[in-house]
């Protein structure tokens, strides 16, 4: 049986045992029935998407597969040695050496506004090793990296990996108080770029730049108090904290072009010394995009009206617009400006129009416009008909600032 049919059947068993208590005393109100309903179909509607997203990852890891990549080759070898060796050393220096000083970095730029401090206070990878899936070398380099490497990793973790995040919440929300969770599997799947600079002394590595070449397959098992019971990333308020906190951190920071720079030799001085940091790319340009109106939009809610908002992404850039209520003719006239990091890869910007719920947002329609036909640093105000839907229309201006230009117009 799959584990998420065993976890889905665990949250179904509480469900029934709390109502099974509940008409034990002769307290089960029908809202409790309806709760309960509620609550299974939230979980229900989080694990569609964790396998949505899971489905999605595997059809683009069998694109990728389908390229001939003639510097690819055999690296049973190397996971051999990789897994006889992650015991003995490797672990230790990857949890102990690495990640501890580089996680509260993370922990402290992408923590929530109602945590005021996040720890870690143990980590243990586990007994499983990553395993690497490919290997080419990339010919070309932009930078002064010696060799530039890109490899397909795929890292999950034993059932006895474990480690504790301890937050400290504000006063105001929690008192002050701190919660622990427990974090017991990961499982993350991408493709890793690695460049490396040599030395002609010790340590023979200068330096050393690695991301992930697209956002890559991340899931995790998060447990609250003890490292039994229930995965709390499946629960409404939890999984969305996580799920952006994560989003962000790998997103918007260890994402081609941004990169995690290690200095070899700060790594390996004896000397306490940051030796490692995050060069995010500056934009190339700027899209500024303007929400302004939509009509004949469909009708959502029982009372002939709908509560329409606007979702964008263009790259790694996410914006939302604020909610229109009761309305089918909505104007938001709300203004966004999105970097641009490359011209050399799509820049297609996404937009969703999506009817709030207090429980699940309905799909209003959506629309797509390549940022990159819009170069002429000209105003272009669209009226573009939503797709997937039978009715409505979004209004939108969108103008494309160039850097360059800014710059050499000052000049």
């Amino acid at each position: 049986m799959d584990i998420t049919e065993v976890s889905i059947i665990h949250h179904v068993g509480i469900v029934l045992s709390v109502l099974w208590l509940l008409s034990h005393f002769n307290c089960c109100h029908p809202v409790a029935y309806f709760a309960s309903l509620i609550y299974l179909y939230l979980v229900h509607d989080e694990y569609v998407m964790r396998l949505r997203k899971k489905l999605q990852f595997e059809e683009r890891k069998q694109a990728n597969q389908k390229r001939v990549l003639s510097d690819s080759e055999t690296l049973r070898w190397l996971n051999h040695a990789i897994e006889k060796i992650w015991p003995i050393c490797m672990e230790q220096i990857a949890s102990q050496k690495i990640l501890l000083p580089i996680i509260p970095w993370f922990l402290e730029k992408y923590k929530p506004w109602t945590a005021k401090q996040a720890v870690v206070q143990h980590l243990y990878l586990g007994r499983n090793a990553p395993m690497l899936t490919d290997m080419r070398v990339v010919r070309q380099s932009t930078d002064d990296d010696h060799l530039v490497l890109e490899l397909g990793l795929n890292f999950l973790t034993a059932d006895d990996m474990i480690a504790i995040l301890a937050v400290k919440l504000r006063k105001r929300l929690g008192f002050g108080m701190w919660a622990k969770l427990h974090i017991t599997g990961m499982h993350i799947e991408g493709k890793v770029l690695i460049g490396v600079k040599f030395l002609r002394g010790w340590p023979f590595l200068g330096r050393v730049r690695l991301c992930f070449v697209e956002p890559p397959y991340f899931q995790m098992t998060v447990k609250p108090i003890f490292t039994h019971g229930l995965d709390v990333t499946v629960l409404p308020g939890i999984a969305g904290w996580l799920e952006k906190l994560l989003s962000i951190a790998f997103e918007q920071t260890l994402v081609e072009p941004n990169m995690l720079v290690v200095d070899m030799e700060k790594f390996v001085s004896p000397k306490s010394e940051s030796w490692f940091s995050v060069n995010e790319k500056e934009p190339l340009a700027h899209a500024k995009v303007e929400v302004i109106e939509a009509s004949d939009m469909k009708a959502s809610d029982l009372n002939g009206f709908s509560d329409p908002y606007v979702k964008g992404q263009l790259g790694l850039y996410r914006f939302r617009t604020k909610i229109q209520k009761k309305t089918l003719a909505p104007k938001w006239r709300e203004e966004f400006k999105i970097p641009i990091i490359t011209w050399e890869s799509p820049n297609i910007l996404a937009i969703e129009v999506r009817d709030k719920d207090r429980f699940v947002d309905d799909a209003l329609g959506e629309c797509f416009i390549n940022i990159a036909d819009l170069r002429d640093g000209q105003r272009h105000d669209m009226w573009l008909p939503l797709e997937n839907i039978k009715t409505g229309r979004l209004h939108l201006a969108v103008t494309v600032i160039e850097d360059n230009v800014k710059l050499s117009r000052k000049r």
